[in-house]
């Protein structure tokens, strides 16, 4: 996130791939950080309570909110990252504002369900089932780190002969 703000403000408007990248991967990583972390700080709080598990119905309630919202928001995050990456499909390259734009908005939508997930493990005082969305979300995000080729390398257009390139 420090980053984001070395860089100066009006380079911002024209950001290059380069420096996309770098901020990018410093915002993967932090996102990778933070529910490292959380986890860490759920287990210590679970592991200093009085070992009586909370409400069952609420863990439950919460377990199936978090699963209906990873149900839902990430396949719509998916859906306008390919709608904000819609010049990749054409054959051309993605700007890299609109590439961190895209890229961040999957992040977000996997590490907040991750957190509320985990957030229902301290509130209900019950590891389980909570724990498995924060699993699910996490383990969903890990894969997704910045390569940067969508702003670097377009596919070309399989259907136009003279523009398609075959990949190497």
């Amino acid at each position: 996130m420090a980053t984001i703000a070395a860089v100066p403000i009006q380079s911002r408007a024209h950001l290059t791939p380069g420096q996309a990248l770098r901020i990018a991967w410093s915002c993967w990583l932090a996102l990778l950080a933070v529910p490292a972390l959380s986890f860490l700080v759920v287990m210590w709080t679970l592991m200093g309570s009085d070992g009586t598990p909370g409400d069952t119905a609420g863990a439950e309630r919460w377990f199936l909110a978090c699963m209906i919202y990873l149900a839902v928001a990430v396949p719509a995050a998916f859906f306008w990252r390919s709608h904000v990456f819609k010049c990749y499909w054409d054959g051309c390259v993605v700007k890299p504002k609109d590439y961190l734009k895209g890229m961040l908005i999957v992040w977000l939508t996997l590490e907040v369900g991750g957190l509320v997930a985990l957030a229902g493990c301290v509130t209900t005082n019950s590891l389980t089932p909570n724990v498995l969305p924060a699993m699910v979300a996490f383990m969903l995000f890990t894969p997704f780190w910045p390569s940067g080729r969508a702003m670097t390398n377009p596919v070309g257009n399989d259907d136009d002969f003279e523009v398609y390139e075959e990949p190497r």
